[in-house]
């Protein structure tokens, strides 16, 4: 199993409407509650251009991660946005992995230190560096 995130906090809002434009096409959404909730309840589908209103560069649970091997995941690059108007679930953008490097590449986007056995609701909570030992 091979989990790496990458920073994408330096991402301003307009970018990150136009990472999820370019890239829906060679994708696909799907949308998470942030905590459990009863069985059988999803949370709302939304449409592309509702994703795209509420994204912004400075919500905490934006993050992208590379992933391989990963329990009931599929191989590739994953991009959790938080929503402004819809604050109990996020919406994810799922990449194939070949498209890892070009997507480095055109956002400058830098993996964040290697924190062993480290779940992305661990990364949501702590942030990129780890818990804090304050």
């Amino acid at each position: 199993m091979t989990e790496r995130f990458y920073d994408i906090s330096h991402l301003s809002t307009r970018q990150l409407q136009e990472l999820y434009t370019t890239y829906i096409k060679k994708g696909w959404k799907d949308f998470d509650y942030y905590e459990l909730m009863p069985e059988g309840v999803h949370p709302s589908e939304l449409s592309d251009a509702e994703v795209i209103l509420n994204l912004d560069g400075e919500h905490k649970h934006n993050y992208c991660v590379y992933m391989i091997d990963c329990k009931g995941e599929k191989d590739g690059v994953m991009f959790g946005f938080g929503l402004s108007y819809y604050p109990d679930f996020t919406a994810y953008l799922h990449l194939p992995a070949g498209l890892l490097d070009e997507v480095v590449e055109k956002y400058s986007l830098i993996p964040e230190p290697e924190v062993k056995d480290r779940t992305i609701e661990e990364f949501l909570i702590n942030g990129p560096k780890g818990p804090s030992l304050n």
